[in-house]
């Protein structure tokens, strides 16, 4: 009987350890910050690059947007932050490039240069 109650109890850590296990969070990818700068031409004032923002902050990951214009030029620069982790499987939907790209071209924009700079994060 004794031998019979330390087989049952073994068997239950076992099969707790392992449902334990089976349960663990999916690891969090790496918090990092995209400084994207965005220069393009074809705005008529900075009131017109700044209506820009809706759509900016609906992409995914935007936290952060400046608008900035030069009426000497008609040349205007964007600059969007995204905050996101670090892709940790296949179904992660992430900050694409090409749907900024995508909305100035749709607003009748000329996208000229794009540079980019990831910062740490503490």
């Amino acid at each position: 009987m004794n031998f019979f109650r330390s087989i049952c109890a073994t068997l239950f850590c076992l099969t707790s350890i392992l449902t334990a296990t089976a349960q663990e969070k999916k690891p969090e990818g790496k918090l990092t910050k995209t400084v994207y700068y965005y220069k393009f031409e074809g705005a008529k004032s900075l009131e017109e690059v700044n209506k820009l923002s809706t759509e900016l902050y609906a992409l995914k990951g935007v936290t952060e947007f400046k608008p900035e214009f030069k009426p000497e030029s008609n040349l205007a620069q964007i600059i969007v932050v995204v905050t996101e982790r670090s892709r940790t499987s296949e179904g992660d939907v992430l900050f694409e490039i090409t749907d900024l790209k995508n909305i100035l071209e749709t607003k009748g924009y000329k996208n000229l240069e794009l540079t980019s700079e990831e910062l740490t994060i503490q």
